[in-house]
């Protein structure tokens, strides 16, 4: 093992001994039900992982934020969302993932359209890190240590 390596592998224990309790036995979870999935969604899921770590950090910013946006919706609106998107054809759904993707960035676009990209003019955040033992790019992690 490279001494870069030893030193990641280091550096995301601490990591996760900093974590608190809660948020530990969520990542716990979390990783138990990834490993009851069957090994195909598994893949799946890595790929889009992959996928995403690849990405620009500008582009992974822009998913992050309209996830967050997609979740601050209320329920109703988000099954009207999926209902609408479901009944268009293929051209349709093509034609509106066309313009979102013509959709400046939330900070040159001030007061205008938001599409799916966040609220305007918000500061970026920095890139985003990984917990300990979730790094898409990396192989499935073994299990953590127990919790003292």
């Amino acid at each position: 093992m490279s001494p870069q390596e030893r030193q990641r592998i280091l550096e995301d224990f601490q990591r996760w001994n900093d974590l608190p309790e809660a948020r530990r036995r969520e990542l716990q979870d979390a990783y138990q039900r990834f490993q009851q999935l069957p090994p195909e969604r598994r893949d799946q899921i890595m790929n889009r992982f992959r996928q995403f770590q690849a990405l620009p950090p500008d582009q992974q910013q822009r998913i992050i934020e309209n996830q967050e946006r997609w979740q601050r919706l209320p329920p109703e609106e988000r099954q009207r969302i999926r209902e609408r998107f479901q009944q268009m054809t293929p051209e349709e759904r093509q034609q509106v993932q066309e313009r979102l993707r013509q959709l400046p960035p939330p900070a040159e676009n001030p007061g205008g359209a938001q599409g799916f990209q966040g609220t305007p003019g918000a500061a970026p955040r920095p890139p985003r890190r990984f917990p300990p033992g979730l790094n898409p790019g990396a192989s499935p992690p073994p299990p953590p240590p127990p919790s003292r």
